[in-house]
């Protein structure tokens, strides 16, 4: 294969591995956990025991009661029905997979300040929903970038998942967050590998799980940016899980917040030594 038609694959590829599973991204359940020790700028969320900012429908649980720090947290009773979130401001909506083992998954309120309508819908058959669970929530967040801070269902991570000690381990000693983001970046697009076996094998549900791309050294677009963002949130660095295009291809990055401005990186791209010349964002976790 000559240098050309091996980019054109390579190219071919990365669009098709990209499209497909940030597409076709299914839950995984986050457990809420305390702060493990030495991990204080680890944020976790947890359940807020309110029952006053729970609400319960058919099985659904909607916790509510920290959604000032910009999220809340889900679950359904156990079953085998295929179940949907949609988290809803005006007409701008997010539609996510929930789990049906009766676990908490954490979705995010990435709208900003004002009204969301929670809702949670059953299968009924084929590509049919009914809802189920409904429920609408007046955020006010404490900070407008709290967001970014805690792990999501896109970004999932706990306190002592390895992913953290591997950001600490980057970090240690440094000062400033620039120098914790540049060695953080370093590190995921240089240490990762950009994995052309999987990408022509995408699965059906598939969500990053960032404490295996870190151990296998190897991912696509939604791998790389999940594994960035976890890490740099573990350093109480606010950091965008973007999907959008860049240039033509459907695409996962990282936006990260330095001194009051959100910078664009690619680990991706800068793994396999390619460049976009431009970027649309479409949506961000």
């Amino acid at each position: 294969m000559g240098t050309s038609q091996m980019r054109l694959a390579i190219r071919f590829l990365r669009i098709c591995a990209c499209f497909l599973l940030v597409c076709a991204a299914a839950s995984t359940a986050i457990l809420p956990q305390a702060e493990a020790e030495g991990s204080s700028q680890v944020l976790v969320p947890t359940p807020s025991n309110n029952k006053k900012a729970t609400f319960t429908s058919e099985g659904v649980t909607i916790d509510y009661g920290n959604m000032a720090q910009g999220y809340v947290m889900i679950k359904h009773a156990q079953t085998d029905t295929g179940l949907k979130v949609r988290i809803t401001m005006g007409n701008t909506e997010y539609t996510y997979d929930l789990n049906g083992r009766n676990e908490f998954e954490v979705f995010p309120l990435q709208l900003g300040n004002g009204q969301y309508n929670v809702q949670v819908f059953s299968r009924v058959e084929g590509n049919y929903y009914a809802l189920v669970a409904e429920k609408s929530i007046t955020v006010v967040l404490v900070d407008p970038n709290i967001i970014y801070l805690y792990p999501s269902q896109y970004v999932n991570y706990t306190a002592d998942s390895k992913i953290v000690a591997k950001s600490n381990e980057l970090c240690a000693g440094l000062e400033t967050d620039r120098e914790k983001v540049k060695a953080i970046y370093a590190y995921c697009s240089r240490s990762i590998q950009f994995d052309y076996i999987f990408a022509t094998k995408p699965k059906s549900g598939y969500l990053p799980d960032i404490d295996s791309v870190l151990d296998n050294r190897k991912g696509i677009c939604f791998d790389y940016a999940a594994l960035m963002a976890g890490m740099l949130r573990a350093q109480g660095i606010p950091t965008k899980l973007v999907i959008g295009y860049a240039d033509k291809s459907y695409h996962a990055w990282n936006n990260v917040l330095l001194d009051g401005k959100w910078y664009r990186f690619d680990a991706t791209f800068a793994s396999v030594s390619m460049t976009a010349q431009t970027y649309r964002e479409e949506r961000y976790y």
